[in-house]
């Protein structure tokens, strides 16, 4: 049966994704005036920790508010042992469809992670990573997957619910560059937690996704180091090379064709194993 679209309630749900955005950006001002006006520099990790505090506070209000359970409302639902693994090689498939958005952004912005990783080393690499890697995409699933995603899958089809909170979810980023690429993760996030029934899918492949890039660039910034270089300023430099760039995107390209339908087999799989391939 088609779903009554109600505005009402998608009005409601754009304006708490402001209110999101508008919490992001603000904290990002205060921070910046302890670091540029009174000269208190606040680690990365704390920064990331406070700012995940504060985008669940209206998300688990409005729940509450609703009067709907938390654990139903949010999919906080158990997965087999079988799709957790399988989850970790949906990470690992996906991957060229991410890197591609990436290198496509990149012709017209830097990587910004890369040319901030410099400042995450300097802080403590221990810390930075709990934060980056545990912290971030549990909070960031919770907030567009288990809020977003399933608030508007209730008034809206599916994909339009798994596109919306896509782009929001790209949105909260607030750059370009992290826009690209978090918005094709954040819409096969959507379908495979649809496939599990669960949060908890799109939460592995968020951590193992992060760990693993935040892992890479550490390294890759220590080898440089151990050689003199800058990596952030070899990455612009490669960036700089147009004929580069091009080749990376059209071996990407190509690759992120055959991601998409190994990862529609995959999803596939997961619904079929936990009982969800109605969906």
């Amino acid at each position: 049966m088609e779903k009554k679209i109600n505005k009402i309630e998608v009005a409601k749900l754009m304006l708490l994704f402001l209110l999101e955005i508008a919490i992001e950006l603000g904290l990002n001002t205060i921070f910046g005036i302890f670091t540029n006006v009174l000269g208190i520099n606040v680690p990365t990790y704390a920064h990331v920790i406070v700012l995940d505090i504060c985008l669940l506070i209206p998300v688990f209000a409005y729940t509450i508010k609703k009067g709907d359970s938390i654990v139903e409302a949010f999919g906080f639902k158990g997965i087999k042992v079988a799709t957790f693994f399988q989850t970790i090689l949906l990470t690992i498939v996906v991957s060229p469809m991410a890197m591609f958005a990436n290198v496509l952004s990149q012709f017209i912005v830097p990587n910004v992670i890369v040319q901030e990783v410099d400042q995450f080393a300097a802080e403590s690499v221990g810390l930075t990573l709990v934060a980056t890697v545990i912290s971030a995409p549990i909070v960031e699933e919770i907030v567009c997957r288990g809020f977003f995603t399933n608030r508007l899958n209730k008034i809206l089809p599916f994909t339009a619910a798994a596109i919306i909170s896509a782009l929001m979810f790209g949105a909260l980023h607030l750059n370009i560059n992290q826009f690209c690429y978090a918005t094709v993760l954040g819409l096969i996030f959507a379908y495979t937690n649809r496939a599990s029934g669960s949060v908890f899918t799109s939460m592995i492949m968020h951590i193992v996704f992060n760990g693993y890039n935040m892992a890479l660039l550490f390294m890759m910034n220590w080898a440089m180091e151990q050689v003199g270089m800058d990596f952030a300023e070899a990455a612009e430099a490669g960036r700089a090379n147009t004929s580069s760039t091009i080749t990376s995107a059209v071996v990407l390209g190509v690759l992120a064709v055959g991601s998409f339908f190994l990862t529609r087999l995959i999803i596939r799989s997961i619904a079929k194993r936990e009982g969800t391939i109605e969906a």
